[in-house]
């Protein structure tokens, strides 16, 4: 008899948070697997249709083994020195990226968009750029982290920001990214800010999608505190990348592959946000 390939799989991927956690959890899949040559199998996600991620479907049942710590030191999964096979996996994997910069070409060509996904995002970025010659992207997370108690920075750090830098860089040009753009564009004004919307163009099957591939793409990105934007920095080739910190009191400048991918403090981690 054949032996068979051990397997990973993660049967809430698509389900267990938005857009920036199914990233990070694939990601952990992927490189978990390559690490440890395992196979990986998953339920029908967004990251099918966007980047033709069709890994096996997830074939039968599996014990699940939960991520207990989000700190790569103290999760038993991460630090085991057995690889697990043949298991379902549950969490977020939101390590601190040193975990992840092994592997980073290799997660870079994961998240590729297809050819007719990306044709719309280079339509987008080709109308930014036709304005300016430099695009400036910011990401405002609102509405859950609102209602949550989560932390959120204040527009006046990005605007402080922007004011102190604007004329300093060659014809910029800003986007604003967010998901209640319509109450934080105004704070913006002076600045002529421009959305996805104004541009005409949309994916309707993943209606952020643009609004992350804009942030892959700028020449800098100021980002909010989560895994969105911050995920978008990570594919970021060229970019140069700034986040707020509560204790500072500003935007400051981060590695996203040396870096937590949530984070409040210059010196300590944030609650984690999904």
């Amino acid at each position: 008899m054949a032996l068979t390939q051990p397997v990973i799989t993660m049967s809430t991927l698509g389900h267990n948070g938005r857009f920036g956690n199914q990233l990070f959890q694939y990601a952990f899949l992927k490189a978990y697997a390559r690490k440890h040559q395992l196979a990986v199998e998953t339920p029908g996600w967004i990251g099918q249709y966007l980047f033709g991620l069709y890994d096996r479907q997830i074939s039968r049942k599996l014990p699940m083994v939960k991520q207990a710590s989000p700190n790569l030191a103290d999760d038993l999964i991460a630090k085991s020195p057995i690889p697990f096979r043949n298991v379902d996996f549950w969490g977020y994997f939101q390590y601190h990226t040193s975990y992840y910069a092994p592997y980073k070409p290799y997660l870079c060509s994961l998240f590729q968009p297809v050819p007719h996904v990306k044709q719309r995002g280079e339509a987008v970025m080709n109308a930014l750029r036709s304005r300016g010659k430099t695009v400036i992207g910011i990401h405002l997370r609102r509405t859950d982290y609102l209602t949550h108690n989560c932390f959120v920075a204040p527009t006046a750090w990005y605007k402080d920001w922007l004011d102190a830098n604007w004329h300093s860089w060659q014809a910029p040009v800003l986007f604003i990214a967010s998901d209640d753009v319509e109450a934080v564009l105004p704070d913006f004004a002076p600045f002529r800010p421009v959305t996805s919307k104004d541009l005409g163009i949309a994916i309707n099957e993943a209606p952020y999608y643009l609004d992350f591939y804009v942030l892959s793409q700028c020449d800098i990105a100021a980002i909010s505190n989560s895994t969105f934007s911050f995920a978008a920095t990570m594919l970021n080739s060229r970019g140069y990348f700034l986040r707020p910190y509560r204790d500072l009191a500003r935007l400051a400048p981060y590695d996203p592959w040396n870096s937590d991918p949530l984070k409040v403090n210059s010196g300590n981690d944030g609650a984690r946000m999904h």
